[in-house]
């Protein structure tokens, strides 16, 4: 008899004790090259992570500079060449191009120091120019400007990187989550949904979310994403 009721309470404890909810996967893919308006200086600086490996993949020819290579773009914003043996990284951040607030960083697997400065060299007339914002998309803009957008996109009050309407905060942050995880849609994109919060992967190819919070996050949502999409052919 004892033996059955503690089998009964073991049984009702493993019911009664609910399943922690999955964390959505996270992502190491590399990106395909995609086209992106032209962001230097500082500015460069002020972009996510996969946008600012796009700038640097699409900032030359690399082909004349480094040799036929196949191009992709990390998470984490780097721009890697491969061709051959060879193995070059462009990435911000430590020696090599100041750009003020920022800095190209080239490295070249196995070791090439001619060939990094090459690259370097190619960089510099370009990355030190002006920018050229014509025909980007929301998520590619420098937070200053996104931000400025986005607001005024949602006549909404302006924050630092987010915006405030009403009771609720909206905002577009960089993603480390695969978009196969998103397993709701929100205005036709793929979505997120969790506590008080929803995360919209805009654009499938950019690891970019909407993200909107507070009460009645889903609706506001479902309001906002057809006008970033709108947004996005200009």
């Amino acid at each position: 008899m004892w033996r059955s009721l503690l089998v009964v309470l073991a049984l009702s404890a493993v019911v009664g004790c609910a399943a922690p909810e999955e964390e959505p996967a996270t992502t190491l893919a590399e990106f395909g090259v995609r086209p992106v308006a032209l962001i230097t200086g500082d500015a460069l600086g002020e972009v996510f992570p996969e946008t600012a490996g796009q700038v640097l993949c699409g900032a030359v020819r690399w082909g004349e500079v480094v040799g036929p290579v196949d191009a992709t773009v990390t998470v984490a914003g780097a721009c890697v060449l491969r061709g051959g043996d060879r193995v070059v990284t462009v990435r911000l951040g430590g020696p090599g191009l100041d750009l003020g607030a920022t800095s190209v960083n080239v490295t070249v697997e196995p070791e090439d120091a001619a060939l990094r400065e090459r690259a370097l060299a190619a960089l510099r007339p370009v990355l030190t120019g002006p920018s050229n914002l014509d025909g980007a998309k929301l998520v590619d803009l420098p937070k200053p400007v996104r931000t400025e957008r986005l607001c005024a996109l949602l006549a909404a009050e302006k924050g630092d990187g987010k915006c405030t309407a009403g009771r609720n905060e909206v905002g577009l942050e960089a993603s480390l989550y695969s978009v196969s995880s998103y397993n709701e849609h929100v205005g036709g994109r793929p979505a997120l949904v969790t506590g008080s919060a929803v995360f919209v992967r805009v654009h499938p190819d950019v690891p970019v979310d909407l993200r909107v919070s507070g009460e009645g996050a889903r609706e506001l949502a479902e309001t906002v994403v057809p006008k970033l999409k709108e947004a996005a052919s200009g």
